[in-house]
């Protein structure tokens, strides 16, 4: 039974991308113990999946954190990993293959220097995540590329019986990236218009996000605001039921996108603070509008994509 470590940090949408490649290398590597080095917001996801065995919580804490980074260095040589794929490919993880490649002998997938199987494409930074993925698991041998289970994230007990039809707009996004974020003058009207077709309107989104939508904004409207209410397991619960799901490019997007039955028109909207090419949610009904300033992208073409 091969020992796998699997390295993933970084953002919501980077976690649910990365799922992909995590059913491809257990689908590859059948009997095999997985163990997942993550951050703790993201331990939820990866206890859904029934084949990863072990969960290492390994938040940011600075390369001067001495004391955290030896407890991580010392976790590491107790495990003995036959391999290890690197599916964050940073600064940081290539600092880790160069301290633990010298406690034992291991393979590697990612990026670092003369790791055994580096992924030397010159152009990776020009690949959608995904095809970058899928690319640098070929290269380690893992040729089937598996889409994710996503019914394994779905919950019949979670309380969320909200009544048909509905529709999920998630209006935020980083506060740190506000260019990401559609003006909320414009959902209000998208929010108008669902509620003139009889369309209760589900609000989600993170705590930063709780002040976006103002009380005095949803009187006289179909508005459920669930924004700061939601786990990331109750979004691919909702996602089943909603017959469109609008939004910014922000990581509930990710996992809404994904998880949506075949039915479900999943519309995301881009600005240039990103580029779709590089990064789009996928799913199986999925939209994308960009304009070089997202705010350029009108009302009316939303009703247009919907009507």
């Amino acid at each position: 039974m091969k020992k796998i470590l699997i390295i993933k940090h970084g953002s919501f949408g980077d976690i649910v991308l990365s799922l992909h490649p995590l059913f491809s290398i257990k689908n590859h590597f059948k009997k095999s113990n997985i163990t997942v080095l993550t951050e703790s917001k993201y331990k939820e996801i990866f206890k859904c999946l029934p084949f990863i065995n072990n969960i290492k919580i390994d938040n940011r804490v600075g390369f001067f954190s001495i004391i955290q980074n030896i407890k991580l260095i010392l976790w590491f040589k107790k495990q003995k990993f036959d391999w290890v794929f690197d599916l964050q490919t940073s600064r940081r993880t290539n600092i880790y293959f160069f301290v633990f490649s010298k406690l034992y002998s291991f393979y590697w997938s990612g990026i670092a220097k003369k790791c055994s199987h580096p992924h030397t494409n010159i152009n990776r930074k020009y690949l959608h995540t995904i095809d970058r993925h899928r690319q640098q698991l070929n290269i380690s041998g893992i040729k089937r590329f598996i889409k994710p289970d996503w019914s394994l994230f779905i919950s019949k007990n979670n309380g969320l019986n909200i009544k048909k039809p509905y529709v999920i707009i998630v209006p935020g996004g980083s506060r740190h990236r506000l260019s990401k974020r559609w003006k909320i003058e414009n959902f209000m009207e998208i929010i108008s218009f669902f509620s003139e077709l009889n369309f209760l309107t589900v609000l989600v989104g993170g705590n930063d996000e709780s002040s976006i939508i103002k009380e005095d904004d949803e009187k006289n409207l179909k508005i459920l605001n669930l924004i700061g209410k939601t786990t990331f397991l109750d979004l691919a619960t909702l996602s089943q039921g909603a017959i469109v799901i609008l939004g910014n490019d922000t990581g509930p997007m990710h996992f809404l996108a994904a998880s949506s039955r075949k039915k479900t028109k999943n519309i995301i909207l881009f600005g240039n603070a990103s580029d779709p090419k590089l990064c789009a949610p996928v799913g199986k009904n999925v939209v994308i509008l960009q304009k070089d300033d997202i705010n350029e992208i009108t009302p009316d073409e939303i009703k247009n994509l919907i009507n």
